[in-house]
């Protein structure tokens, strides 16, 4: 592969560079006016100065506990320096450390996003983020290599993490005491599914092949681990030949922290007919010195409830031991002296049972349950404890200190379990299983060996296609160590930053602001129409959430995703008819919910959005083999679908809740889908639909596929300032203006030939004008080449998509104007309503941006959904909300879309 080939070239974006102020490639700027059309790009606030800075605030309010937040930050253009330090103040002027690097580049050279970083201490309620030198921590953290291992301290704690090797985690230690050490990653593999005769089960480990330092401080370090697993031979752990599924760790500690942070994640490389994965989790030992009744293992719940019991229970006996014993047993402080107790409780307490393992497993979404037992050789009291939801928050230790350690997304990502083993003796093991042996075998065949037909079950099935290949996911832990037992107090705490995670955002207006993400709008009441589309948006955020928890659209691979279409008849959504179970995100459905976040601040709308990328970025995008940076259409297995697209896998929506959150993993994991462009060399996406062609390296559709091409390049440029990227765009932005069927070139909706080398497209003159257009804006499209118009001059390619703007839903003699000729397009009037409202603001013509508000309010998909109704009785084995009717997920994320675009292109014509 040449060397000058754009997936050839590193990664030229780091913190260290932004930090010492490394050049970054000045590109064009935006475009100018075309004929009567200002190039009408987003607004950006009058107010909006870098000098005056912006104000934050936390998502769900001022956290009592956190383990340090990230969070991304927009700029307008031209603004801010891209080697500009930030300062951040509380609201009463309090300086606060604050850790700060680059995310995006605008064309020329300025800061478009910045990273930004701050530890546990920081919790006041407002926030303010400007221009200025850092405060400097009190106890900054810092990173050193010493032989095999490097060192994380930050005056608190200190972790040592292994190189290479079995144990990633060497050891974690606060005031000089050990409080965990030996912590590795296993994995229970077996060699059949659940209910195979006896299948053979394996435990492996997974081994440390590279170790480096993303960032060393001061108010945040990040070491990135990564390897694979290896099965174990007896004690020799990870000593199989046989590696499988990579991974990596990546381990976070800030500045006076007492707590921890790690994100596991891994790729699926199995054969899933044959390695079904038992149990995944990550293991350690934790040193126990107390007595046995002043050590306690306590669980939180995400309703703010402890299950709290010490090791050797000492309450409820034959005889009392006196109110200070059982005071200090149930708030986990160290007892009074035995000498102390009553005559017959310290004569006869070490009679008592000594419960050595604990097991909290969520089971199901909805139903956890508390085990214990004194040994192995005994059995399991599984009635110890049970609820709906546990927090995922756990602590194992004494009076004396002892380790905090928890999973976030715990009772969505069902099965998972807390472990503890050994609690009574020298050392306990605790395990955190991402996946509970519990919850039996990970299954991920496809569900049926045969298709069921794309025209009655809406299923594309081809052979070797529905696969896990390349899936990703990943699990987020927190491990804290702590001085003693913490109070009930405390564990409420520490569970709400599992449940809810604590999160910096900035007000809708300076997201607005900052001309980010294409062209939307605030929210608009100002009439009674307009009023009821705000409503109506507002009203399916809230349907959503609603039917995500009635629905049970939880688990380990489905969490994030919604359902596609409704059955009326059953009541139920299709979550067993091929291409209308899961919905993969499909038109927009993340990028809806993104855009009401940005226009309202709702946390609901941010949870949910960010749930939904981070399920499609790692449960229905291919990574690695033969589909990489391509993702899977929506079906009853999230990878079943025999259409891999890059529309699913591209980059673009993903951004929102990278730039949002300054999430490292997504950001390595958007930065896979530049591989689409090798891929489709070997994948055509019209390979269904068109005999083999030669007379081009590859064969796309201009769109969805080139657009979600273009923004893939459109990330990784604004990223990196690499202007290599920007320069495919460009190609195949004067390629597309030199065809002379312009945006409507091409048969099955716009098949082109492409070159992933040099990102050529080629006519290849047959098809022109036939229509069936209908999807290739229905991806964001318009907003992709909306952004991009904004950012480079490409004066031919603006004409063109001008004239495709204005004619796809223009009468006849409009289009016989331009082209010379009549034709169909077949477009749907809400998904190109905004497109064309948007030629008439470019042009200056308000008859078509009333043509846009008339297409989108005549059409019967983008009108409201009537109020939910309430299904109960013998028709349903629960009561359940829905639609009356029924209702598509394409429908609400087409219509809610619209409304934020059109109101934002053509806000005068609004009703």
């Amino acid at each position: 592969m040449p060397a000058h080939s754009p997936w050839n070239r590193p990664n030229r974006l780091n913190r260290r560079n932004f930090l010492i102020g490394a050049s970054v490639a000045t590109a064009a700027m935006a475009a100018g006016p075309v004929g009567r059309a200002a190039a009408a790009g987003p607004p950006v606030a009058a107010s909006a100065d870098a000098a005056e800075g912006v104000d934050l605030h936390w998502l769900d309010g001022a956290p009592a506990a956190t383990t340090g937040a990230a969070w991304g930050v927009p700029w307008p253009r031209g603004k801010v320096a891209k080697d500009t330090a930030f300062a951040l103040r509380s609201g009463d002027g309090e300086a606060l450390p604050v850790q700060s690097w680059p995310l995006a580049y605008w064309p020329d050279g300025s800061l478009k996003w910045s990273g930004h970083a701050v530890g546990s201490a920081v919790r006041a309620e407002t926030l303010h983020l400007a221009p200025g030198t850092p405060a400097a921590p009190q106890q900054p953290v810092s990173v050193t290599r010493s032989g095999g291992e490097l060192r994380l301290a930050n005056g608190v704690v200190d972790v040592r993490i292994a190189r290479s090797g079995p144990v990633a985690v060497r050891s974690i230690s606060r005031g000089g005491r050990v409080t965990a050490h030996d912590g590795r990653l296993v994995l229970l593999l077996q060699d059949a599914p659940e209910d195979a005769d006896a299948p053979r089960r394996t435990s492996w480990t997974g081994v440390v092949e590279s170790a480096k330092v993303t960032q060393s401080g001061p108010v945040r370090a990040v070491v990135e681990l990564s390897g694979h697993y290896r099965r174990d031979d007896g004690d020799r752990l990870g000593h199989g030949g046989r590696t499988l599924l990579p991974w990596t760790l990546r381990v976070y500690l800030g500045a006076g922290d007492a707590s921890i942070r790690l994100v596991h994640h891994f790729t699926w490389d199995a054969d899933p007919h044959h390695d079904f994965v038992r149990g995944l989790g990550m293991e350690f030992r934790v040193p126990m010195s107390d007595e046995a009744h002043d050590r306690h293992i306590r669980f939180g719940t995400a309703s703010g409830g402890v299950w709290g019991e010490p090791v050797r229970v000492l309450t409820g006996l034959r005889r009392d031991p006196g109110e200070a014993v059982r005071t200090a047993q149930v708030e986990g402080t160290a007892t009074p002296p035995v000498s102390t107790w009553a005559q017959q409780v310290r004569d006869g307490y070490r009679q008592l049972a000594v419960w050595n393992d604990f097991t909290l497993f969520q089971g199901a979404p909805d139903h956890f349950s508390v085990w214990k037992r004194t040994s192995a050789s005994g059995s399991w009291l599984k009635h110890a404890g049970h609820g709906d939801r546990a927090s995922g928050f756990a602590y194992c230790g004494g009076a004396d200190g002892g380790l905090g350690f928890g999973l976030r997304d715990f009772w969505q990502r069902f099965p998972r379990a807390l472990d503890v083993r050994d609690a009574g003796g020298e050392t306990a093991t605790v395990t955190l299983w991402s996946w509970s042996p519990l919850g039996g075998a990970m299954d991920l065949r496809p569900y049926d060996a045969e298709a069921h037909g794309l025209d009655l079950a809406y299923e594309d099935v081809q052979e070797g296609f529905g696969v896990p290949e390349g899936m990703v996911r990943s699990t987020e832990m927190v491990l804290w160590a702590l001085a003693a037992t913490p109070s009930r107090d405390t564990v409420t705490a520490l569970s709400t930053t599992l449940t809810a995670p604590p999160q910096i955002v900035a007000a809708p207006a300076h997201y607005h602001g900052a001309g980010v993400f294409g062209r939307w709008s605030l929210p608009d009441r100002s009439t009674k129409a307009r009023a009821a589309l705000e409503d109506s948006l507002a009203a399916d955020v809230a349907f959503y959430r609603e039917q995500v928890d009635q629905r049970q659209w939880y688990g380990f691979w489905h969490y994030g995703d919604v359902m596609h279409t409704y059955d009326a008849d059953r009541h139920t959504w299709r979550y067993d008819v091929g291409g209308y179970a899961w919905d993969n995100a499909e038109l927009g459905t993340d990028a809806f919910l993104w855009y009401a976040f940005l226009r309202s601040g709702d946390p609901g709308a941010f949870r949910l959005a960010r749930a939904m990328t981070q399920h499609v970025a790692e449960a229905d995008t291919h990574h690695t083999g033969r589909f990489a940076g391509l993702g899977s259409r929506h079906n009853v297995v999230h990878w079943g679908d025999g259409a891999k697209e890059a529309r699913v896998g591209e980059s673009f929506t993903k951004r929102f809740s990278y730039y949002l959150t300054a999430d490292d993993l997504l950001g390595d994991l958007i930065r896979t889908s530049l591989q689409a462009d090798r891929t489709l060399l070997d994948v055509d996406p019209l390979r269904e639909v068109l005999p083999p062609q030669t007379a081009a390296p590859a064969r796309i559709r201009i769109g969805p596929d080139w657009y979600a091409l273009v923004g893939n390049w459109l990330t990784e440029w604004e990223r990196t300032g690499d202007t290599v990227w920007r320069d495919r765009i460009v190609t195949g932005m004067k390629d597309i203006a030199g065809f002379p069927a312009g945006l409507y070139t091409g048969e099955a909706g716009g098949a082109v030939g492409f070159d992933p080398r040099t990102g050529h497209l080629t006519n290849f003159g047959k098809g022109d004008f036939q229509g069936g257009y209908n999807l290739a804006m229905a991806f964001l499209g318009e907003q992709i080449l909306w952004e991009v118009l904004d950012l480079v001059d490409v004066p031919e390619f603006r004409r063109t998509y001008l004239d495709f703007a204005r004619t796809v839903q223009a009468p006849a003699a409009e289009r016989t104007a331009v082209y010379g000729r009549d034709f169909d397009p077949q477009v749907f009037k809400t998904i190109y309503s905004r497109v064309t409202a948007w030629a008439g603001e470019q042009l200056d013509e308000p008859a078509l941006r009333r043509r846009g508000w008339q297409q989108f309010l005549s059409d019967p998909a983008g009108r409201p959904w009537p109020a939910a109704a309430k299904v109960s009785g013998n028709a349903v084995p629960e009561p359940v909300t829905e639609i009356p009717g029924g209702c598509a997920t394409n429908d609400a994320a087409q219509r809610n879309l619209a409304i934020i675009a059109l109101l934002a292109v053509a806000p005068d014509e609004a009703p």
